[in-house]
């Protein structure tokens, strides 16, 4: 019995011993997808009671048997289960959660809902999606991303500016665009080519009138509300990133190569100082150029076309710092960030620089009083040239024979100056972009403060102010240039007077929000009611003063001037006041109710219309939350459908726009007169009302795998502010009043496919789809077409999508073929503007693929635009009356039959096809004739479609083995990326991007010579953090 004692003791020392041999301390780090540490994971032994936590820089270290498995969770990621395998040493990388169900988000008017909560269609882009392409602004990062967002570059150059619109345009003369939400405070969206996208957190998009309730009028179009980082508990992080891109032109108008200058109609001569290129076809030979000097030196070059026109344009530099530092605690959180940015453009001598702050941050004063506050501030610098329309057509009325590079440097090389430059009716575009320029600088102050008194854990009190500030500051001077006697005897050239100009302005807007919320459970209902009321002042102030004539050449001032200084004051104040409530009512957590209303008082409009009201309802239902046949289901994982019903209204009047206003005329020796305005608004002019209707699903499958949703929408806006006809005895020329009715119908689809997801390799495909059409249904009785914002081109036509292209077209038979003179084979024009389709994509398509194995990650993006047409009729007509048109030398500048012709057949009286009836000139008697060519505007329409290859992007995060042996770097990165790569368009399109638009108002679809070739970039970023 002894022995037995004996042997079973040993046996268990032995068992103890074993155990002691194999439980042994696993270590690590615990990092996010993009390297940075993270603070808190939860981490512990399967089975067991065994936990610990990361501490700030992420590292871990706990004792675990061999055999056993960890744990790793941590809020807003996906848990991660671990076999160890025998390893001591294990990093460890958490993806973000991917269902998003129960996130907290920030909607309307400050509000946190739930995803789950809402009944009406929403998109939201983090910032890591936001930011994959680099692009410095986030207008530029969110193109092609968001479904019912349609985005136009309006200009380009340094830091160009966008155009966003959500569903459509619904006002035919009044502001279409989304309204921009920085941290709960509106702001003016020239703001958002400004703000930094590396401090943004995520940007939620309310795509219809959800917003209208907390942000009123303002509202109705949709909102981008951009929420910026916040300090983390836990843990001090800094973030320095560099951002180096090329930019170059990507599609420049396609020029003809075959002939040289000349302008003779009927025949090709040689002309040395010409500009038109209607000349000999090129050959080689030695030929002059230009009209000799005034000391008889003659310039000579080579007979054959270069490339210069296409290589004046430099190779566009962007280098972009920027750098973040946050931190926090259980009580408060600090964000700080800067950024310093520095831009040259594609136009010889444009520059472009910026730098902001931003200071976010929050304090805990009390358990139940937090106080919330941001605020930034950004500085930029142009110095662009203020002749770009006069560069462009410069260089395309270039013949491909001038050596356009040598001309650079136009002190030294006599035939570069404007004495002796080629051409007399034209510049030397080096010299154009030197001396024609515009200095600005705009600084933006926003700061918000948000304070929060809950003294039940029911009520909550709230307190926002917050102010939007600009400063604008501009000069533009041009060069006074005496030419010689010479030049103005010999040549013909007109001497010019320089002038300056300076224009000085501020808008701020200043809110103040005071909220009350109730929030209280009773049994299986929730209610949550927030009641606020809402003030806004916005003030507006302009100078400007020019002198049209320089005394001294090169001193800009306009105390220097000759004759009389123009000079101008604008002074606004407009107020609204408001008070709007929003309710939301849940059952069981499956079933939402939200109802919204809102009244305004605004100043702009008469005592008796300037309070409305206007209300909205949205239902939202999860059904897999309601049905237990559908809880824990292995195929749905979560299903929502939602629908609403809206009204909103819209002021489409500017402040003081209802009483008599008058114009100051200057310039006259007797003193300042004053004229009267033209137009006269209705004392009872009303808002425009929206009213509209959405319905939709959300829904995911497959373990997550598969990410959905739809939506249904449609809008009617009746009582358009717009302009009717008024007898001219009156002493106005225009009327306006509130008619007509515009109607919205379109679908909105989103889906993102994950086929494969495991610990070191994910692919994430998909897109998003959005069909929109807009109708004109009625106008003013007697009116059946309205110019857009004042165009020539772009039209609304009753019973037509909006912004329909009407201009001047030929004369066509019933077949649709071109009448011509059976004398002349020129073709006829036709007696009215015809309409050629409107400017608006019908089809908008995002294609989008993310993948990433290991430490590399690899995004790419594709957006599709179809269903219309855009007008480049300055630019296509510039290049025809040049010369330098493709299409002026298609027939070689011989006599040529009109394509799908037909002539009056005097015998039969019949229009039969033509096949032997030339042009009697095919060369400049044609192609530069405003009344066969450059004149029909038809000619210059094109379609818009095209497919765009929008962006990529290539980055690889360092292993932690490697930042190990960096002493303080925590995480680092590299990556590649480029935007606007490829452009696929029609054959027919050969002169520009359709993206470009020249107007920033509803008239979009028109290019000009005003905006620089398009461009791609190409660039490369390091960040680390500390």
């Amino acid at each position: 019995m002894k022995q037995k004692l004996i042997y079973f003791l040993l046996g268990i020392l032995f068992v103890v011993h074993v155990q002691a041999q194999s439980a042994r301390k696993v270590s690590g780090i615990v990092s996010a997808a993009d390297g940075t540490p993270l603070a808190g994971v939860s981490i512990r032994v399967e089975n067991t009671k065994e936990a610990t936590q990361t501490g700030r820089d992420g590292q871990y270290s706990i004792h675990v048997a061999a055999s056993e498995k960890l744990i790793f969770s941590f809020i807003g990621y996906q848990v991660r289960h671990i076999d160890l395998k025998g390893r001591s040493s294990l990093d460890i990388v958490l993806l973000k959660e991917e269902s998003v169900l129960d996130e907290v988000v920030v909607s309307a008017g400050g509000i946190l809902r739930t995803p789950r909560e809402q009944g009406y269609a929403t998109t939201q882009v983090t910032g890591e999606n936001l930011t994959q392409g680099k692009s410095p602004t986030i207008a530029g990062g969110l193109q092609g991303k968001v479904p019912g967002l349609q985005i136009n570059q309006i200009s380009s150059g340094v830091n160009p500016n966008y155009r966003l619109v959500l569903r459509g345009n619904r006002s035919l003369l009044g502001d279409n665009t989304a309204l921009i939400v920085l941290d709960n405070a509106v702001v003016s969206s020239d703001l958002l080519n400004n703000i930094n996208p590396a401090d943004v957190e995520n940007v939620q998009v309310l795509n219809g009138a959800a917003g209208a309730a907390a942000y009123g009028a303002e509202g109705s179009n949709g909102v981008l509300i951009i929420t910026t980082k916040k300090g983390q508990a836990g843990r001090t992080a800094i973030n320095l990133s560099n951002t180096f891109t090329l930019e170059e032109i990507s599609f420049f108008p396609k020029l003809q190569d075959k002939f040289g200058a000349g302008s003779t109609s009927g025949a090709q001569v040689y002309n040395p100082e010409e500009n038109q290129q209607y000349g000999p076809a090129f050959d080689g030979s030695t030929v002059a150029i230009g009209n000799p000097l005034e000391n008889g030196e003659q310039q000579y070059g080579i007979y054959s076309p270069r490339k210069d026109r296409f290589d004046f344009w430099n190779v566009g530099r962007n280098n972009q710092t920027d750098l973040s530092i946050s931190s926090g605690n259980d009580k408060s959180s600090q964000y700080i960030a800067g950024q310093y940015l520095i831009g040259r453009g594609t136009t010889p001598g444009d520059k472009y620089n910026r730098i902001s702050f931003r200071l976010n941050g929050t304090r805990a004063f009390y358990p139940n009083l937090t106080l919330d506050y941001s605020a930034s501030y950004v500085e930029n610098f142009y110095d662009i040239t203020s002749a770009t329309s006069s560069i462009y057509t410069q260089l395309t009325q270039t013949p491909a024979n001038i050596p356009l590079l040598s001309y650079k440097d136009y002190v030294n090389n006599p035939f570069a100056t404007p004495d002796g430059w080629y051409n007399p009716w034209y510049l030397n575009p080096y010299w154009t972009a030197d001396n024609y320029r515009s200095k600005t600088k705009n600084s933006y102050l926003t700061a918000k403060i948000e304070l929060k008194y809950r003294p039940t854990t029911w009520l909550e009190f709230t307190y926002r102010p917050s102010i939007s500030n600009r400063w604008y500051d501009s000069k533009s001077v041009s060069p006074k240039q005496t030419y010689s006697s010479y030049s103005v005897n010999t040549i013909g050239r007109t001497n010019l007077a320089g002038g300056v100009s300076d224009t000085e302005y501020n808008s701020a807007r200043i809110n103040h929000d005071l909220q009350i919320g109730i929030k209280k459970d009773v049994n299986d209902f929730s209610f949550n009611f927030n009641l606020t009321g809402t003030a806004i002042s916005r003030r507006y102030k302009s100078v400007a003063v020019s002198a049209s004539g320089l005394e001294i050449p090169g001193l800009y001032n306009v105390s220097n001037r000759i004759g009389e200084a123009g000079a101008s004051e604008s002074n606004i104040l407009a107020r609204t006041f408001a008070v709007w409530g929003d309710l939301l009512v849940g059952y069981k957590d499956y079933l939402f109710l939200h109802a919204t209303g809102r009244n305004d008082w605004t100043s702009v409009l008469s005592k008796a219309n300037r309070s409305y009201f206007y209300p909205s309802v949205d239902l939202s239902f999860i059904p897999t939350d309601a049905f237990k046949q559908l809880k824990d289901n292995s195929i749905v994982n979560y299903w929502k459908l939602r629908g609403g019903l809206s009204r909103t209204g819209y002021v489409n009047v500017d402040p003081y726009s209802l009483v008599p206003t008058f114009s100051s005329v200057t310039g006259y020796s007797s003193g300042t007169f004053f004229s009267q305005g033209s137009r006269i608004i209705s004392s009872n002019l009303k808002p425009e009302i929206t009213t509209g209707v959405e319905f939709g699903t959300d829904f995911r499958l497959w373990d997550n795998r598969i990410d959905a949703n739809i939506t249904y929408y449609h809008t009617g806006t009746t009582g358009q502010a717009i302009p009717a006809g008024i007898a001219i005895s009156s002493g106005y020329s225009q009327f306006y009043v509130n008619t007509g009715k515009v109607t919205n119908e379109g679908i909105e689809t989103a889906l993102h496919i994950t086929p494969i997801r495991s610990r070191d390799f994910q692919l994430t495909v998909g897109g998003n789809y959005t069909h929109n059409k807009n109708i004109l249904q009625n106008l003013y009785p007697g009116l059946d077409r309205i110019s857009i914002n004042g165009s020539s081109v772009i039209y609304a036509q009753k019973g037509y999508e909006l912004n329909q292209i009407i201009v001047s077209d030929y004369a066509r038979d019933e077949q649709g073929r071109v009448i011509v003179d059976v004398n002349t084979g020129y073709p006829s024009v036709a007696s009215e503007s015809k309409i050629l389709g409107n400017t608006t994509p019908r089809h908008r398509l995002g294609l989008d693929l993310s993948l990433r194995w290991k430490d590399f990650s690899f995004s790419t993006l594709f957006e599709y635009r179809g269903g219309y047409k855009f007008a480049a009729i300055d630019l296509g007509s510039t290049l025809d009356f040049g010369g330098s048109s493709a299409r002026s030398a298609y027939y070689n500048r011989e006599q040529f039959v009109f394509p799908n012709s037909s002539y009056l057949d005097a015998t039969s009286g019949q229009y039969v096809a033509n096949d032997h009836i030339t042009v009697s000139d095919g060369g400049a008697g044609f192609w530069t004739s405003g009344t066969y060519n450059r004149g029909v505007y038809s000619n210059y329409v094109i379609s818009g479609n095209y497919w765009k290859w929008r962006e990529a992007s290539l980055s690889y995060r360092l292993p932690q083995h490697i930042i190990s042996r960096l002493k303080g770097v925590k995480a680092a990165s590299v990556s590649i990326q480029g935007r606007n790569l490829l452009l696929f368009a029609p054959k027919s399109n050969e002169y520009t991007d359709p993206d470009y638009s020249a107007n920033d108002n509803n008239a979009i679809g028109v290019s000009t010579t005003g905006q620089t070739p398009p461009t791609r970039y190409f660039g490369a970023t390091l960040s680390l953090t500390f």
